[in-house]
C-alpha cells in the first residue's frame, strides 16, 4: 500500500505504508470504500482462494482487521458471495456492494453492510424501480444522497452504456439494542439480584427484560416472588427491616421513592462470568466475543453455551456454537475437545473430533504434548474415528434459531408481560400498565422521572400540556418504545411525537427522526 500527500504538489512523493494486523491477500478487481475514517476492502480476484471476507484498515494506526462474521446468526442474511469486478460505495453508516462476477453468475442484488451493527442485508428496492441487470467492471459513485452506476460488462460480454440512479433513504438507526444494553451496563433501576454458584456471586438485572426473554429465569423469578409474598405474610415487621436494608444497599442511606426491594433469585448451577455474558445477550441479542482462538476465552463461551442449553435459549446456543466452531484450531482443539467431553456438549465434541482426524491435522495433533495428557477414553475414540470414520447424516430439519429481542419485546407488550407490570400510565383517566425499566431505557423523560420524583402511587399522567394524545397514537408510541416499531399511520407519528419534543414534555431517542423520513417517502 502506498500513499502520497496532496497538500504540497511540488514536493509530493509516494511513500510505502508499513501495514500490520490481518492484511488481506494479494488480489485484483476489488473495490475500496472509506467510511468513518476507515477503509474497507471486500472480496476480489486472487490466485489463492477467493473469499468473501471484508477487511477494515485503520488510517491512524495503519492496522488491518478482518471483520468477523461469526456473530451473524444462521438464518440471518449472510455476507455476499465471493466475487470480483464489483463496486462498493459508502453512504452514512452503510457500505453498498453491487454487481460483480460471483461463481460464474452476474447477480444484481444490492447488498448493504451496517458499520455499527456489523451485519449484512439485501436491499429490497421499491416495486416501481427499474433494476439494472447483473454486471461487472462497472463504475459507481455517490453524489448527494444517491448512488450512480454506469457501464460495465453484462451478459455475453456486451459492454453497457447505461446509467442508473439509486436513491438512498437516510434516517437515524433505531437504538433499541443499544438502549437496553446501556440499561444493563449502568445498573439503574435494577429490581432483581441473582445469587450464583457456591461462591454466591451476585449479578443484578431487570425483571421486565429478563422475563421477556427467558422462560427458565421467568419461572425462577416467579417462584422467588411467591416465596417473598409468603414471607411477608408470616413476618411483615422483619420483612420491612430486610427491605430497608436492601434499599440502603442499592441506593445509599438516603432512600428515595424510586428504590424498590431487590428480589433475590438463587441459581446454584451458574457462575458469574458466563452468566453475565448470558445477561448481555438477553438485553442486546448478541454477545461481545472475546479474543478469537484464545483457549480461555473459548472455554468461557463453552460455559455460556452450557447455560444456554440449560436455560433453553436456542438463539444463544447457535451464537455460541458458531463462535466456538470458528475458533477451533490446531493450538486449542484438544483442550476444547476434552472440555466438551467433560461438559457433555456432544455437538462441539463431534466438531472437534472431525477436526482432529482430518488428513491435514491428524499427524500434527497426535505429536502435541497435550495429546499425551488426554483421557484414555478420548484417545481411543480419536484413534477409532481415524480408522473408521462414522457415516455423516445430513439433516434437512431447519435449525431452531429461537426468538429475537424484537419478537420477545413485542409479545411482552401485547400481553406476555402483564404479570410483571410495575407502573401505570394514565391516558385521559384510562390505565395502561407498563414496565418502568423499559420506559426508562428508551425515554429520557421517564428516566429522569424515575430517578428524581417517582410518584408514590405508581401512576403517571400522560399529556402534552393540556392536550391528551389519542389512544391509538399512544399505543404507536409504546410499540416504538418496547420493540422499535416505526410502521405506523402518518397521523399517529405527526400528532403525538412532535408536540412532545417541542414542548419539552417528552423526549424519545430518535422517535421523530426515525418516523418522519418513512412518511416522507411513502
Amino acid at each position: 500500500m502506498w500513499t502520497i500527500s496532496l497538500q504540497d504538489r511540488e514536493s509530493a512523493t509516494w511513500e510505502e505504508i508499513e501495514q500490520s494486523g490481518e492484511i488481506p491477500p494479494s488480489c485484483c478487481n476489488f473495490p475500496v470504500a472509506v467510511c468513518r475514517d476507515k477503509m474497507f476492502v471486500f472480496s476480489g480476484q486472487s490466485g489463492a482462494k477467493i473469499t468473501n471476507n471484508l477487511f477494515q484498515f485503520e488510517f491512524a494506526e495503519k492496522v488491518w482487521m478482518r471483520i468477523p462474521t461469526e456473530h451473524l446468526l444462521r438464518g440471518s442474511p449472510p455476507p455476499p458471495q465471493r466475487r470480483y469486478g464489483h463496486t462498493m460505495v459508502a453512504f452514512d453508516r452503510h457500505l453498498y456492494v453491487f454487481g460483480g462476477a460471483a461463481d460464474n453468475t452476474l447477480p444484481n442484488e444490492l447488498h448493504c453492510y451496517d458499520v455499527d451493527s456489523q451485519s449484512w442485508e439485501v436491499i429490497q428496492p421499491s416495486p416501481d424501480s427499474e433494476l439494472p441487470s447483473g454486471r461487472l467492471f462497472h463504475a459507481a459513485a455517490v453524489i448527494a444522497d444517491a448512488m450512480y452506476i454506469f457501464g460495465g460488462t453484462v451478459d455475453n460480454n456486451v459492454r453497457s452504456g447505461e446509467m442508473y440512479r439509486f436513491q438512498f433513504s437516510c434516517y437515524p438507526k433505531c437504538t433499541l439494542h443499544e438502549d437496553y444494553g446501556r440499561l444493563f451496563e449502568n445498573q439503574q433501576f435494577c429490581d432483581v439480584e441473582f445469587i450464583l454458584g457456591e461462591k454466591e456471586e451476585r449479578v443484578r438485572g431487570h425483571i421486565s427484560i429478563i422475563t421477556a426473554r427467558c422462560k427458565y429465569l421467568r419461572k425462577k423469578i416467579t417462584q422467588a416472588r411467591e416465596r417473598q409474598r409468603q414471607k411477608e405474610k408470616q413476618d411483615p415487621e422483619e420483612d420491612c427491616q430486610s427491605i430497608q436494608q436492601k434499599q440502603e444497599t442499592a441506593c445509599g442511606p438516603q432512600k428515595t421513592s424510586r428504590c424498590l426491594p431487590m428480589l433475590d433469585v438463587i441459581i446454584r448451577d451458574a457462575e458469574a462470568r458466563p452468566f453475565e455474558l448470558l445477561m448481555q445477550f438477553l438485553y442486546t441479542d448478541k454477545i461481545k466475543y472475546p479474543r478469537k482462538g484464545h483457549v480461555q476465552d473459548v472455554l468461557l463461551i463453552m460455559d455460556v453455551y452450557k447455560l444456554a442449553l440449560h436455560f433453553k435459549l436456542s438463539r444463544l446456543e447457535q451464537l455460541c456454537v458458531q463462535y466456538i466452531e470458528a475458533s477451533v484450531d490446531l493450538q486449542n482443539v484438544l483442550v476444547v475437545c476434552e472440555n466438551a467431553n467433560k461438559l457433555q456438549l456432544d455437538q462441539l465434541k463431534e466438531h472437534c473430533l472431525n477436526f482432529v482426524v482430518k488428513e491435514s491435522h491428524f499427524n500434527q495433533v497426535i505429536m502435541m504434548k497435550e495429546f499425551e495428557h488426554l483421557s484414555s477414553s478420548l484417545i481411543v475414540e480419536i484413534v477409532r474415528r481415524k480408522q473408521q470414520p462414522p457415516i455423516r447424516i445430513h439433516s434437512d430439519q431447519p435449525v431452531d434459531i429461537g426468538t429475537s429481542l424484537v419478537q420477545d419485546m413485542k409479545a411482552y407488550l401485547e400481553g406476555a408481560g402483564r404479570d410483571f407490570c410495575d407502573i401505570t400510565l394514565l391516558l385521559d383517566g384510562h390505565p395502561r400498565p407498563a414496565h418502568k425499566a423499559i420506559l426508562a431505557a428508551r425515554s429520557s423523560y421517564f428516566e429522569a422521572m424515575f430517578r428524581s420524583f417517582m410518584p408514590e402511587d405508581g401512576q403517571v399522567n400522560i399529556s402534552i400540556g393540556e392536550m391528551v394524545p389519542s389512544k391509538q397514537a399512544f399505543e404507536s408510541l409504546l410499540r416504538y418504545i418496547y420493540y422499535g416499531e416505526v410502521n405506523m399511520p402518518p397521523e399517529d407519528s405527526l400528532y403525538p411525537f412532535n408536540p412532545f419534543i417541542t414542548t419539552g414534555q417528552w423526549y424519545l431517542n430518535a422517535q421523530v427522526k426515525v418516523c418522519s423520513p418513512i412518511i416522507l417517502y411513502k
